[in-house]
């Protein structure tokens, strides 16, 4: 069963999809008859089986997303647990606001050509998530505990308590919600798990029972007060790691690159993302390179590794091994590690790769 830490999800009205597995929420534009979407929703549920899921999830989708080129595929936005956390990954046109102490910071998966990551720490106000550029407000009575449901994205909150599961045995009934409360208690939301039936208002939101008090509803109160200057955009990268055959990485972060390089100390302190390279030829180590942006120039540098870390000038022949030092990647110049390499594609050429 996935694990479950304790995060209270809104929905938003509309007719995507939206998937809660344990704490692992996914978002999928469209109505889900697009043949990635399975595959999608079972790698999702998947890593949010293991024991880190946000690291299991991150792994998953770089061997989903290897084989596809840039714009192909399904596109998602998912939020889910890692340490002091959670990772948010969007791709395509999926959007999220994330609020909390520092601001509000947007973010948007067409900013990739892979996928967008951001780690959020705690503490945090919320997560939004939905389809387009911004995404919309939950409706105040919503709450999703686990299955597929239609909805036009989700806001994740945490919480105090593992509250957003009621006892066993406790019966769900379909209601659709609406700006008026219904005639039961008003700290009651009474929802049915599952697809509802045809007849139903499109606005309806389909969830399973979920205890909603007047106070856990209401919007936080930094998220209601937060400056529209404090809000802040991701940097423009400066161009891209592009590798036929394997993971095209956005150079706008710092990156580690290896085997499981979700085991750097970096990684883990949410300084670095991660960037898994397959290996079949058992050449790569499990945190193999270093690949840093400081002031629009690409630095790299070995982990160090055992079989090391090359690169080499356009047309080249010979490929010159480098240190543990930092060591700039021009433009057009490529990064070898293992049998993958990687080509330095300033941003205007990146963009054509789209």
């Amino acid at each position: 069963m996935p694990r479950t830490r304790t995060a209270r999800v809104g929905l938003t009205p509309g007719d995507d999809l939206v998937a809660r597995f344990g704490d692992v929420v996914l978002l999928v534009p469209g109505d889900g008859a697009d043949d990635g979407v399975a595959e999608l929703l079972g790698l999702v549920e998947a890593a949010a089986a293991e024991d880190d899921p946000g690291s299991a999830l991150a792994t998953r989708l770089l061997g989903w997303a290897g084989g596809r080129r840039p714009g192909e595929g399904t596109p998602f936005g998912v939020v889910a647990p890692v340490a002091d956390g959670v990772v948010v990954l969007l791709r395509g046109a999926v959007s999220a606001e994330v609020a909390g102490p520092g601001g509000t910071r947007q973010l948007s998966g067409r900013q990739a050509l892979t996928w967008v990551d951001h780690v959020v720490a705690l503490p945090f106000d919320r997560v939004a998530v939905g389809a387009g550029d911004a995404p919309a407000p939950p409706h105040p009575r919503s709450a999703l505990r686990e299955g597929v449901v239609p909805a036009g994205g989700f806001v994740l909150s945490p919480t105090d308590g593992d509250d957003a599961h009621p006892a066993a045995g406790t019966p769900a009934a379909e209601t659709p919600p609406t700006e008026t409360p219904p005639a039961e208690p008003e700290e009651t939301l009474i929802a049915a798990g599952g697809v509802p039936p045809a007849a139903e208002p499109e606005e309806t939101l389909v969830t399973r029972a979920e205890d909603l008090t007047t106070q856990d509803r209401a919007e936080p109160e930094h998220a209601r007060t937060v400056n529209v200057q404090e809000t802040a955009m991701a940097p423009a990268p400066v161009g891209a790691l592009v590798c036929d055959g394997g993971p095209t990485v956005l150079l706008d972060r710092p990156y580690v690159l290896g085997r499981e390089p979700h085991n750097d100390p970096d990684v883990q302190r949410a300084l670095a993302s991660p960037v898994v390279i397959h290996d079949p030829g058992n050449l790569v180590s499990r945190v193999h390179a270093r690949v840093e942006v400081d002031d629009g120039r690409v630095w790299v540098r070995d982990a160090p590794s055992v079989s090391g870390t090359y690169v080499a000038g356009p047309g080249a022949s010979e490929w010159t091994r480098i240190g543990t030092g930092p060591t700039l990647l021009p433009p057009d110049w490529s990064l070898r590690i293992g049998t993958q390499v990687f080509t330095f594609r300033p941003a205007r050429a990146a963009a054509d790769v789209r």
